[in-house]
C-alpha cells in the first residue's frame, strides 16, 4: 500500500515529529509506561494528551 510522507520514519521526512496513540500501562511518579509507541529509542516526547 502507498504511504504518505508523514507516515514514514525515514530521516528524510520534512517534519521529524511523529504522532502515535498509545495505551498507558502504568505510571511511577513522572515515568509513564506505554504500549504501542511507534518511535525510535531515545526519541524526545514533546506533548502528551489524555483522550
Amino acid at each position: 500500500p502507498l504511504r504518505g510522507v508523514f507516515s514514514l520514519r525515514s530521516p528524510m521526512r520534512p517534519n521529524p515529529i511523529g504522532l502515535t496513540r498509545v495505551k498507558l500501562v502504568k505510571r511511577e511518579g513522572n515515568i509513564l509506561y506505554v504500549k504501542g509507541l511507534d518511535a525510535l529509542p531515545k526519541s524526545p516526547v514533546i506533548d502528551i494528551k489524555s483522550g
